[in-house]
């Protein structure tokens, strides 16, 4: 979360499905008809910065939790060693700045990089309606994110040989005004057709 300056919000989201883990633990934490919804009410620095009301700083929000994902017809397939600088590039392609993509990759490398191939995608669109965010400043009143970059990877598995059709990213998204950022991603296990 990147104010233009720092900035009171509660941050809001609602996940069709459970939560599983959450750090920093939320301050409400409620189920709905829909899922389950989790709220903080933090301090957010143009620095990405979130600081708790006991004054504990968190560099962002982390959860998990099982969402429905469709299967992406779309992706590449990547070498075991070409991992890094695959993800380094693509990245910063989907508009994740250094930390960001230092972060995912440490966390998704690994992943990646115990099979021989992967097939990896980066279509977050049947994920982004599984998981939904709202902020609100201190009165209460909506604040819409004049950016928001979503960035969901799904891999599995895959052959050396395995052809799939590349996929093809839009421009790299402008960071501009009260930016939010959000990255994450799934392991499936691959079909056997």
């Amino acid at each position: 979360v990147y104010p233009e300056e720092e900035q009171g919000l509660t941050m809001t989201i609602d996940v069709k499905g459970t939560l599983d883990m959450v750090y920093p633990a939320p301050e409400r934490q409620v189920q709905t008809e829909e899922g389950t919804r989790a709220s903080w009410t933090i301090s957010a620095a143009p620095d990405g910065t979130l600081t708790d009301a006991s004054g504990r700083g968190y560099p962002y929000v982390f959860w998990e939790g099982p969402v429905r994902q469709d299967t992406p017809e779309r992706g590449f397939i990547v070498a075991r060693e070409d991992a890094v600088p695959f993800l380094e590039e693509k990245l910063g392609q989907l508009g994740l700045n250094d930390q960001e993509a230092a972060d995912f990759i440490t966390f998704w490398a690994p992943q990646i990089r115990a099979n021989e191939y992967t097939f990896i995608s980066f279509d977050a669109s049947s994920y982004a309606s599984q998981a939904t965010y709202s902020f609100t400043d201190e009165a209460g009143a909506p604040v819409e994110p004049d950016a928001f970059i979503r960035v969901f990877m799904t891999i599995r598995a895959a052959d050396a040989n395995e052809v799939v059709t590349p996929q093809v990213f839009g421009p790299t998204p402008t960071r501009s005004g009260f930016t939010v950022v959000e990255w994450g991603g799934t392991e499936q296990q691959k079909s056997h057709r």
